[in-house]
């Protein structure tokens, strides 16, 4: 990618990156939290009010003394003298017809069959009957006719009932109250109220009185206490259970709610009640001191240094420069700090690739993001008036872990460090520019990735977590001593929180961004080289069926680039995935290539140099293609193309020049199309592929002695040197004139054989 398009790019992800830093978190409150002291610490000066301001109480407390003065006001009920009357003259109506139809069964009874007035007596006997049926049945009908003193009894009885007053609402204190009250009558529908006071207001004649919560009882109790006073008038009435059942019949008829709960005047005076709390502590006047010098800034210091600040603050809002324009200016700088890494020989990788640009930029905004969502979170939880413990810092709340995880898998640790340095400066912005804030951020995020780092196992984001939490209480507790806060219960708390944040941060990071991210922007990571090295992927399982003497010689050449990589100090499991897939176009035509020929048979006996030629140039641009066709990443397939650079195919073309010796033959028809390598793996991959051939070859030959396979690999070594093979890669002139011994020192553990240095075979024969 051109120099002018990079810069473009760069350009436009810092803008965007810088818009959202700005727009999220615009307050100028961050940037003057600076200037107030944290709990626990000295005051380093003594503060003299500059002008009067209220000390207004926390939303949390504010929110608890509402409620507070809420459940000490009483509840309201009213007795309704016209219910009450209404429902005693029912009664009184019911036990009148049952005298009158006794009555009139008497003179029916006794009256003559010539009577003339015997059939209205008896239609008209009939017909109260038939209205008192639809009341009383008919064993009560007989019952309350043949005995007045049960009549009256009731009457009284229910009067006083009546009296004492019948409440609609169930008062509990408990949750299960309104269930045991259900289960012991056997009713469903009643309606309940949830009260912890021990008497209530009644409205009764024109007067408020405030009586026992156990005065307002509901229909039921009331029946019991009633029907419990007439057995008592009745002593002998279980002998005849039948005026039990009346009366018990003609409670439940008759019995209704005279005391109404007042729930709309109720929390009328609830909300009253509420608006009478002032939200204010009291007032500071000017010229008093706040805090003197030296002394510990307690919780009520603290909350008259938040008021003086927002007292100052709404005072300097008419300003026309205030400090969000300094927060502003900020902002920009963090963010371009982090951006102008990209203009340094680290950032070679991702400035390879546009998509590798922009998924740097997105991890950027995304660290914002979760930052401006936990913000959000954080401020709804607090002004909501969920109890949360003083003691807890939810500074440490904020997932300022996010990008540096997932920037340290996809990249290197070289980037997880830039991006928790980052975040760990914004963490220390959102908390008043604290400093003391900003470290521990930083060590806690440098910790969290420090086993990510060519991660080969998912088990190493355990590890993360772990070693990011110990780090953590590590430097809470030196955050503690230094604010003369170190306590345990704050400890833990604040630990807690801490740690439930690294946990989720790096959950989700693992299980779902990385992968997300990785797809989006076409990034080859550690796991997914992991899980290409597994030997039943469909593609190696295509070469090992299709190609097996390729397939073996890819082995050996992974085993060998491998260890090599390692000792340089290049990408080893990348140079391993890459020797396993670079000979993937072999597969189309296996039996052209020498490892694949048996008793050195050879079908190119039969064929003309150039088309010899061509057959072997072809297996790179057929392994390119069967490389998209299986879906193999960029960074893997990219061996494919660069791992024999554009040397020749030598043998062929010594085979065309001694074969036409007077046709001038182009030495381009026998090279290949390259590119060269453009990295220090894939060059350590084109001298693993040459040096594995060649020493196979002279092993198969018997002419392997060490003199020979060192004058090999330094052949090998110089002549792509000099063709300059290597001039495109990172591959230093240091590391050229090492990479001889290390071949050397390799080949012994990629064939389990060992060499025999020069001298060694002497030494072994005096040994014997």
């Amino acid at each position: 990618m051109k120099s002018k398009k990079k810069l473009m790019h760069i350009i436009i992800g810092w803008i965007l990156v810088t818009a959202l830093a700005i727009l999220l978190f615009p307050s100028q409150e961050l940037a003057q939290k600076a200037e107030i002291p944290h709990l626990g610490q000295l005051s380093s000066r003594t503060i003299i009010a500059p002008l009067t301001f209220e000390v207004p109480k926390p939303q949390q407390e504010f929110e608890q003394e509402k409620e507070k003065a809420a459940e000490r006001v009483q509840a309201v009920f009213e007795y309704n003298a016209d219910e009450t009357k209404r429902a005693l003259d029912d009664l009184k109506q019911s036990l009148l017809k049952l005298a009158t139809y006794d009555s009139l069964q008497r003179n029916i009874n006794a009256s003559s069959t010539g009577d003339s007035s015997l059939e209205a007596k008896i239609q008209q006997a009939s017909k109260i009957y038939e209205s008192l049926k639809i009341r009383f049945s008919p064993t009560a009908i007989k019952t309350f006719q043949t005995n007045a003193k049960a009549r009256d009894s009731l009457y009284q009885a229910f009067q006083r009932m009546l009296q004492r007053g019948i409440s609609n609402t169930l008062i509990v204190s408990t949750k299960n109250g309104l269930q045991l009250y259900q289960d012991s009558y056997n009713v469903r529908d009643i309606k309940s109220l949830r009260y912890f006071q021990n008497s209530a207001s009644l409205v009764r004649d024109g007067q408020e009185i405030s009586v026992d919560v156990t005065e307002l009882e509901p229909r039921e109790r009331r029946i019991d206490e009633t029907f419990a006073e007439l057995q008592r008038t009745f002593p002998n009435a279980s002998d005849n259970q039948s005026i039990l059942s009346a009366f018990y019949e003609a409670l439940y008829v008759f019995t209704v709610p005279n005391i109404f709960y007042m729930e709309k005047e109720t929390e009328r005076r609830k909300e009253e009640a509420r608006q009478a709390i002032l939200p204010n502590k009291g007032i500071v006047a000017k010229g008093m001191e706040v805090v003197s010098q030296g002394s510990p800034i307690t919780k009520d210091v603290l909350e008259k240094l938040n008021a003086l600040h927002n007292a100052l603050q709404q005072e300097n809002s008419k300003q026309l420069v205030t400090a969000k324009f300094g927060q502003i200016a900020i902002l920009c700088l963090l963010v371009a700090l982090l951006f102008v890494f990209l203009f340094t020989p680290l950032a070679k990788n991702i400035l390879q690739k546009k998509r590798y640009i922009w998924s740097f930029t997105t991890l950027a905004a995304l660290q914002v993001i979760v930052c401006a969502l936990a913000h959000q979170m954080i401020e709804y939880v607090q002004n909501a008036a969920i109890a949360i413990p003083d003691n807890i810092n939810l500074i440490w709340a904020y997932p300022f872990c996010f990008s540096p995880i997932i920037i340290t898998v996809l990249y290197d640790r070289k980037l997880g460090s830039l991006f928790s340095a980052f975040s760990a400066i914004f963490l220390g912005m959102l908390a008043g520019y604290d400093l003391a804030i900003t470290i521990a951020a930083f060590c806690v995020a440098y910790a969290s990735i420090h086993f990510l780092s060519m991660i080969r196992y998912r088990m190493n984001f355990i590890w993360g977590i772990l070693s990011s939490i110990a780090m953590f209480a590590l430097v809470l507790t030196f955050l503690l001593l230094l604010r003369n806060r170190m306590e345990w219960q704050i400890f833990y708390q604040t630990l807690l929180v801490g740690s439930i944040m690294l946990a989720i941060t790096a959950a989700l990071a693992s299980s779902l961004f990385i992968h997300l991210i990785e797809k989006i922007f076409g990034i080859t990571t550690v796991l997914t080289l992991m899980e290409m090295s597994d030997f039943n992927r469909p593609t190696l399982r295509r070469i090992s069926e299709l190609a097996a003497g390729t397939f073996h010689h890819s082995i050996q050449v992974a085993n060998l680039a491998e260890k090599v990589a390692n000792a340089l100090g290049a990408n080893a499991l990348l140079v391993r995935v890459m020797a396993l897939y670079h000979d993937l176009g072999k597969t189309m035509r296996p039996e052209f290539f020498t490892e694949n020929q048996k008793k050195g048979i050879t079908p190119h006996n039969n064929l003309d140099p150039y088309q010899s030629a061509k057959i072997i140039l072809n297996h790179v641009t057929q392994g390119q293609l069967l490389a998209k066709e299986h879906k193999i990443p960029d960074l893997v397939a990219s061996a494919i193309s660069e791992h024999h650079g554009t040397t020749l195919v030598e043998y062929f073309y010594r085979e065309a020049k001694r074969l036409y010796p007077d046709k001038e033959i182009n030495p381009d028809d026998f090279r290949y199309k390259g590119p060269k390598p453009q990295s220090k793996e894939t060059v350590i991959l084109m001298l693993a592929d040459a040096i594995e051939a060649a020493t196979r070859s002279m092993h198969d030959s018997g002419n392997a002695t060490p003199e020979k396979i060192k004058a090999m690999i330094h052949h090998i070594i110089s002549t792509r040197l000099t063709e300059g093979e290597f001039s495109e890669s990172n591959l230093s002139v240091r590391e050229v004139f090492l990479l001889e011994d290390i071949f050397l020192d390799s080949l012994e553990g990629a064939y389990h054989t060992r060499i025999k240095y020069p001298g060694q075979e002497e030494k072994l024969a005096k040994a014997k």
